[in-house]
């Protein structure tokens, strides 16, 4: 039996493709502590069996065993009571608020207010972090921040082909987009039984959340004079990317 807590490198491990990572140990100076992770086979007590693995020492040297989270998630929630008299309208009321706010990988994605019953409040928060971890544009456990990883992508709104502008606002769950190919989004279904025409510009960049609907986030064909993005094909567009291997961790 080899000894797993000197350079152990698990056999089968699986190595090929874009490398995830995981955190390893608590954040060091407000910076997330990574290492690329992996399936490999079991030790050899359990080689029935399929582990994850973690490269602790940066280099491929040795492996642990991995069986901690694998996207972190932490959420704050703060509860305050506030009164508020108004003379003009007779009213004198102690009411409920609150905030809350939903990081995924050490990374604020998203934020609310609370009213009065924090409890269905939290199965909110859940369902939102449940979508957010499966969103179809971000990877949580590529070394790329989620910000990176959002702009300039290619995306349908509500057919419009658009790219991600700015992604200033993702702490509150949201992006910019621009339309590419025209100067403005087309006004809203809602606008358009009104006497009065919107804001157009109001429409040459909106914000959006991450969860909107309208969204198709797998445009990959360009638009007029828009760069050309996509890999061409051959050895390059299949190769898998390369990853900056993770530092080691003290022991």
């Amino acid at each position: 039996m080899r000894d797993r807590t000197d350079g152990y490198v698990p056999e089968k491990l699986l190595l090929s493709g874009r490398p995830h990572f995981v955190e390893i140990a608590p954040p060091r100076d407000g910076r997330p502590v990574l290492a690329r992770q992996t399936v490999g086979l079991a030790d050899e007590y359990n080689r029935e069996d399929t582990w994850f693995w973690a490269d602790t020492s940066g280099d491929g040297t040795h492996w642990s065993r991995f069986e901690g989270h694998h996207v972190q998630i932490d959420v704050e929630l703060h509860t305050t009571n506030r009164r508020e008299v108004n003379h003009w309208k007779g009213r004198d009321e102690i009411r409920a608020e609150g905030t809350w706010t939903l990081a995924l990988a050490r990374q604020q994605v998203w934020e609310g207010y609370l009213r009065t019953n924090v409890l269905d409040q939290l199965l909110t928060i859940r369902r939102i972090a449940q979508q957010l971890l499966d969103h179809p544009a971000i990877d949580w456990r590529d070394e790329k921040p989620a910000a990176e990883q959002l702009l300039n992508r290619r995306l349908y709104y509500d057919r419009t082909p658009a790219v991600v502008s700015s992604t200033s606002v993702l702490s509150q769950g949201c992006v910019m987009l621009k339309p590419v190919g025209v100067a403005l989004f087309p006004p809203h279904v809602s606008t358009l039984d009104r006497d009065e025409d919107d804001d157009p510009y109001e429409r040459d960049e909106i914000k959006v959340d991450l969860l909107d609907s309208r969204i198709w986030w797998w445009r990959d064909k360009p638009v007029a004079e828009e760069p050309d993005l996509r890999p061409k094909h051959g050895p390059e567009a299949d190769a898998p990317a390369k990853a900056t291997p993770a530092k080691a961790v003290e022991s």
